[in-house]
């Protein structure tokens, strides 16, 4: 009786035991299943020389692009191809292309790029040369192109004075020059350089449809009105103002002279009022 006791409970154990190193090797399986084949050390550093020698490659191919690139961008600075070979000059009215490129010293056969980083140097040296320019903006448009951009002061016409006879610009500056222009014609201004290139600023302001259709001006001071200047008008009329405010108030002459039945005098030196011509001596 005893020994069948022990038997069975010697046969449970087994069982047991059996089981548990079932479960013990099913859970091997599993993690073995999971784990990454391990890789032979040799393998290792073979992939890690590769992966240098790929990395090493690419930085030194990256590097030989760069100073190639740099290597070409310098010998075409100093190349034929970088030479200038079209130039647009744009914005000029009264001055000619040839004057732009001589003020600013810039034509075919120079070096574009040249040219371009001492753009700055050479606009203050066209300003300089020539009051007609305001301001130049240089641009690089191709290989071998190159833009110039020109802003005038615009020429408002001609004055004589002591028998020099000086080009007078929008911005009250004097230029001395050789050619009667066909504009506005600045009359009795002889020893009064000054007054002339403060009615040359002030006409300057005006809208370019007024300014065209002024044909002369004559400085004529009184005790009165020592600042006086008188105004010849292409349609026929003739203004009286000051030439410290002519500017400003000019502004108002269309639309008085579109009121004026017949042609006659605008005063614009203090107020603004019209009359025509006979009917009042002023």
């Amino acid at each position: 009786m005893l020994d069948d006791r022990s038997a069975i409970e010697h046969h449970k154990y087994s069982q047991r035991l059996t089981e548990l190193e079932r479960r013990s090797a099913a859970a091997q399986q599993r993690q073995q299943k999971k784990k990454p084949p391990k890789m032979h050390v040799g393998n290792k550093i073979r992939g890690i020389k590769i992966k240098r020698y790929v990395s090493n490659g690419e930085r030194v191919l990256k590097l030989v692009v760069l100073f190639s690139a740099i290597l070409l961008f310098m010998l075409y600075i100093i190349s034929p191809l970088s030479k200038i070979t079209t130039l647009h000059v744009t914005g000029n009215h009264d001055l000619t292309k040839e004057q732009v490129e001589k003020n600013a010293n810039i034509y075919p056969g120079r070096f574009i790029w040249g040219v371009y980083l001492a753009r700055h140097q050479l606009t203050k040296q066209a300003i300089r040369k020539n009051p007609q320019i305001k301001d130049l903006r240089i641009k690089v448009t191709g290989p071998q192109s190159l833009q110039i951009s020109v802003k005038e002061n615009a020429l408002l016409g001609t004055a004589v004075m002591n028998n020099d006879t000086y080009a007078v610009l929008a911005d009250g500056q004097l230029q001395r020059t050789k050619n009667a222009d066909n504009g506005i014609a600045y009359k009795r201004f002889d020893g009064h350089k000054k007054v002339l290139a403060t009615t040359a600023a002030q006409l300057g302001k005006l809208k370019l449809a007024i300014r065209n259709g002024i044909s002369s001006v004559s400085y004529q001071p009184t005790k009165e009105y020592p600042d006086r200047v008188i105004i010849y008008m292409r349609d026929g009329n003739t203004v009286y103002g000051d030439l410290n405010t002519i500017g400003d108030k000019m502004g108002y002459y269309p639309a008085i002279a579109a009121s004026m039945k017949n042609k006659g005098i605008i005063d614009l030196q203090v107020g603004a009022y019209s009359y025509d011509y006979g009917s009042k001596d002023k």
